[in-house]
Parts: structure tokens; C-alpha cells; sequence
């Protein structure tokens, strides 16, 4: 069945699999959009510490094959590392206004 002949499928409605994939790929774009860094610095480094938990579940979850959950334990290791450096970098590069939201 082409894409636009296919019903819309909303994240409520997935397996609990393939909803936290989704929602681990939902916050992936926020956080990487360049002025919700600007403007919520806070709640950036709050996905950014969702994203890691998310992928920490997806690492063990017996759903997927082992070879899909090392890559997924490679991806977590490398989102805490980023948490940790935008976590020491926001009180640096954001103005104290945009703290205080």
C-alpha cells in the first residue's frame, strides 16, 4: 500500500516498543534544534537526560536482537557523554533571563 493510501498511525496506538523508538526519535529533533537550546536551556538537558533513559531501556529490552541492542548501549553511552558536556555548558553560553524560565 503506497505511504499517503496508508491510515495515519498516532504514537498512543504502537506497540510499547515501537512507541518509546518514536518518542526517543521525537526528542532527538527537539533537542537538536538549535533555538529550544536557546531558549529553554533547562528543558533541553531534560530530553537530552529522556533520550539517555529511553535508550537505556532499549538496551536491555529482550524485543530486539542482541545486535541492535549494542548499538543502542554505543548510542547511550555517547548521549550521556553530550548530557554531561551540555550540562557543564549551559550556565556558560545562555543569558541568566533565559535561565530563570
Amino acid at each position: 500500500m503506497p505511504p499517503r493510501d496508508r491510515p495515519m498511525i498516532e504514537e498512543h496506538e504502537l506497540p510499547s516498543l515501537e512507541a518509546v523508538l518514536a518518542g526517543t526519535l521525537a526528542l532527538m529533533t527537539g533537542y537538536s534544534q538549535a533555538l529550544q537550546a536557546d531558549l529553554h536551556p533547562q528543558q533541553r538537558l531534560l530530553m537530552g537526560a529522556k533520550i539517555g533513559s529511553n535508550l537505556d531501556l532499549l538496551a536491555g529490552h529482550v524485543g530486539l536482537s542482541e545486535a541492535f541492542q549494542r548499538i543502542v548501549r554505543g548510542l547511550c553511552a555517547r548521549w550521556q557523554q553530550m548530557g554531561a558536556c551540555t550540562a557543564q555548558a549551559e550556565p556558560l553560553c545562555c543569558p541568566a533571563s533565559a535561565r530563570l524560565h
